[in-house]
């Protein structure tokens, strides 16, 4: 079976070698049988057909490079939304995934409008970071996942949050965390996540060959 992985922003949405996600994956998917190619897309691409790919990928970047990626991914927000729609299986991760919401109010207090794919608002702040490791579950999995959450952010208005926190630090106010809707997974957790949870990769290769059957 031919994979195809598109890898989004790989040369500075990678804060936390999040590339290592896609390294992982792509091994997972190599042991299961399938022949993958990645292809990675950046800000100086003026076409991205989404349809083309059978997992959509983006990691972790500081607030300002969000922005950049978020200002170029909004001339494909139709096409990514057609992805969506059609069942691929998405993947973001660290704070790429509040670019998927309503908006964004930054630290300084500029709303950016997102690629509204969801109804979130996102709410930045500039007081504060929330940081600290973290032990999460989902009904996805029968294991515990572990990471790391760096963030200064608030999310309101998620319908369906991907994990639930079960150990976190002190400072952190929520237990809800992340987005699932379909076969698109959005968290925060940085590690990168997929290398620190082999069963959560394990079952993002077996979607995307369900998926590609």
């Amino acid at each position: 079976m031919q994979i195809k992985i598109l890898h989004l922003y790989s040369d500075f949405m990678n804060l936390y070698g999040e590339y290592g996600n896609v390294r992982l994956l792509t091994k997972a998917l190599a042991d299961k049988g399938s022949t993958v190619e990645v292809f990675q897309k950046t800000i100086t691409d003026s076409e991205i057909d989404f349809a083309e790919y059978d997992f959509i990928y983006c990691g972790a970047g500081t607030e300002s490079k969000r922005t950049f990626a978020l200002n170029h991914l909004r001339n494909f927000k139709d096409s990514l939304k057609s992805a969506f729609d059609a069942g691929k299986v998405i993947l973001f991760t660290g704070n790429s995934w509040e670019m998927l919401g309503k908006s964004i109010e930054t630290a300084d207090g500029k709303v950016l409008e997102g690629l509204n794919l969801f109804d979130f608002t996102v709410k930045e702040q500039n007081k504060k970071r929330l940081t600290g490791d973290i032990r999460a579950k989902t009904e996805l999995l029968n294991t515990e996942l572990i990471g790391f959450i760096n963030k200064c952010s608030e999310v309101e208005n998620v319908a369906s949050p991907l994990f639930t926190l079960t150990m976190k630090p002190e400072s952190f106010s929520f237990e809800a965390e992340g987005i699932r809707e379909k076969n698109l997974f959005g968290t925060q957790i940085v590690g990168p996540v997929l290398v620190k949870n082999p069963d959560f990769c394990n079952y993002i290769a077996e979607l995307i060959i369900k998926n590609k059957a």
